[in-house]
């Protein structure tokens, strides 16, 4: 049976994220335009986290706290 639906253009993007699509893209942009992006989380060390912080807070200023 098939269903036609309005939304079925928009469907790829209600996925759960990826993880491994996050880092590739992030790794293409790299090689590909030189545009830097990093989840902390990829970072292993507390001082290689609080450095891309302190980067990020130079360039964007501090982030707004949640919600």
């Amino acid at each position: 049976m098939t269903v036609r639906s309005s939304l079925s253009s928009i469907t790829a993007s209600c996925r759960e994220p990826d993880p491994r699509a996050a880092r590739k893209a992030a790794r293409d942009a790299w090689h590909d335009a030189g545009l830097i992006l990093i989840n902390p989380e990829w970072l292993k060390g507390w001082a290689d986290r609080k450095q891309a912080e302190l980067l990020a807070e130079k360039l964007h200023g501090k982030r707004k706290e949640p919600r």
